[in-house]
């Protein structure tokens, strides 16, 4: 009965994903239900809602040794990583109320996105102070644009979360003539 009560809430929230076209917002709910079916969250492919900048300033010497986008703005350089909208993301790290997603490879290259009033997980920062946060990002200290601080994670309904079930068709008994 119990492997019942199961599978019964994996094709319910099959369905209810199903029901829905495009991208939805990963919620607290979801992420109960893939805990509750004992269904492992890294098989889960994350996009980001809106495009996340990070900038952070350069001295002369650094610029040499960037890897993102330098610019030059109001006498000073500048190095931005843009993640554009809808960049797919893979879970890192993960906690109560919080996630990390990485949106590329590499060593401390994960954002954390946190519950928000909307049980939505929403891009975090170390601090905001006047719409920009704080984050580390590759060893370094960027900040967050104001812009992007509103970012959320969201899934795609056709590939929202991957399901194992063993399917058996039965084809019934004859009475022995």
């Amino acid at each position: 009965m119990n492997n019942f009560i199961r599978i019964f809430f994996i094709f319910l929230l099959f369905s209810v994903l199903s029901a829905c076209s495009g991208t939805k917002y990963f919620t607290k709910e979801m992420k109960i239900n893939l805990y509750k079916n004992h269904l492992d969250e890294s098989k889960v492919q994350f996009y980001n809602s809106k495009k996340i900048v990070l900038k952070r300033n350069l001295t002369y010497k650094e610029t040499k040794l960037a890897r993102g986008k330098i610019k030059y703005q109001n006498g000073q350089y500048f190095e931005e990583i843009i993640i554009p909208k809808d960049t797919p993301g893979v879970l890192d790290k993960n906690g109560s109320h919080m996630m990390s997603v990485a949106f590329e490879k590499g060593k401390n290259r994960a954002l954390n996105f946190v519950l928000n009033k909307n049980d939505h997980y929403q891009l975090s920062a170390l601090v905001w102070a006047d719409g920009y946060g704080r984050v580390s990002y590759d060893t370094l200290v960027y900040y967050v644009e104001p812009k992007s601080a509103s970012a959320q994670l969201m899934v795609k309904k056709d590939n929202s979360f991957i399901f194992n079930r063993n399917i058996r068709k039965v084809k019934g008994r004859l009475v022995d003539q």
